[in-house]
């Protein structure tokens, strides 16, 4: 109940803040050119942005009850308070707790900017993609199971601050977070740090390296037990071919664990039909025999406009100690 209570009361302050602004600064813009792919921008002095989506979700798999779910139904807020300072606050109305983003930025120049509050952690290729921007349904296991601030499920999200910017073909970010997940205290007296750098040094083309330095409390013993993370990333875009591959490897105290994915796609009609195959791989012990699994996805797109898309998943899930499993996916996002 005071959980409930809590969501409740997180989601009254936003809808409040959004009304308590006055008409004159909350305007939608008729103007040709005034949205971009975030959603609506609202007019004022300094423009501000509402967006969002809900994502609907049917699920069908061997020897487990067909379901339809409400997967995600989140509103974002955000812009400029002054010429270098913007925030931006995303709630999940789908989950408990609603918060995922509340962060502040203040912008330097292109080299060096500043972000602190509650963000995605600065790791993987696919785990800072908005999941309204996947090209399939549901993320690939290693990224799920293992990437920091997802192995927790905080859906990707931390505390802290966070450096940013950009040098030539180089981009980076560099973290300093509590390590326990979204809307958490730290719970040790560690700090974890992250750090993501990619490089696009052709056209279509990026490469990426990422790393995570942790640690996680042991409620058993009190002690505070390693958690690191590297990753290597690659993405290659020509005209309408899309690809994207991932490696990753954690450390848990004393149990290693690796995956990785190689996911293709196709345009048939840019920006409409799109074709999707991926394979992914995960270990969460590399010490044990038996403990690997293949997922092999098949998937389709239509996307119906820049925020909405209809997807069709089909995943075969090959457990190497079995048993083996099949899950059909059917998925509408509606966005603004």
């Amino acid at each position: 109940m005071k959980k409930t209570r809590t969501i409740l009361l997180k989601t009254l302050i936003l809808v409040l803040f959004i009304s308590w602004l006055p008409a004159g600064i909350l305007a939608w813009s008729p103007e040709p050119g005034a949205q971009d792919s975030t959603g609506g921008v609202i007019t004022s002095s300094l423009p501000l942005t509402v967006s969002g989506y809900v994502q609907f979700l049917f699920t069908g798999q061997t020897e487990a009850e067909d379901t339809f779910s409400i997967r995600r139904a989140r509103v974002s807020l955000g812009g400029n308070i002054l010429k270098r300072l913007r925030f931006k606050l995303q709630a999940d109305l789908a989950r408990s707790p609603a918060l995922l983003d509340a962060l502040a930025e203040v912008i330097l120049d292109e080299k060096l900017n500043l972000r602190v509050g509650q963000f995605l952690v600065p790791f993987s290729l696919e785990s800072t993609t908005s999941a309204g921007q996947l090209l399939t349904i549901n993320r690939s296991r290693v990224v799920d199971l293992l990437v920091p601030g997802r192995d927790n499920g905080s859906a990707g999200r931390d505390i802290g601050l966070a450096v940013f910017g950009r040098f030539s073909i180089f981009d980076y970010t560099l973290g300093f977070l509590n390590g326990s997940g979204f809307n958490k205290k730290d719970d040790n007296d560690h700090k974890d740090y992250a750090g993501r750098l990619t490089a696009s040094p052709a056209r279509g083309l990026t490469l990426g390296f990422s790393f995570y330095n942790g640690r996680r409390l042991d409620i058993t013993t009190s002690a505070n037990l390693i958690r690191n993370r590297y990753g290597l990333e690659a993405s290659w875009h020509y005209h309408q071919l899309h690809l994207a591959t991932e490696y990753i490897f954690g450390q848990d105290d004393q149990t290693d664990k690796c995956g990785w994915y190689f996911l293709g796609a196709i345009d048939f009609k840019p920006n409409k039909y799109q074709l999707v195959l991926r394979l992914d791989y995960f270990n969460p012990d590399r010490g044990l025999p038996g403990q690997s699994s293949l997922v092999y996805t098949a998937g389709a797109n239509w996307f119906l406009s820049p925020l909405s898309k209809m997807q069709a998943n089909f995943e075969d899930h090959r457990l190497e100690s079995g048993p083996d499993y099949r899950v059909a996916l059917l998925h509408l996002q509606v966005g603004f």
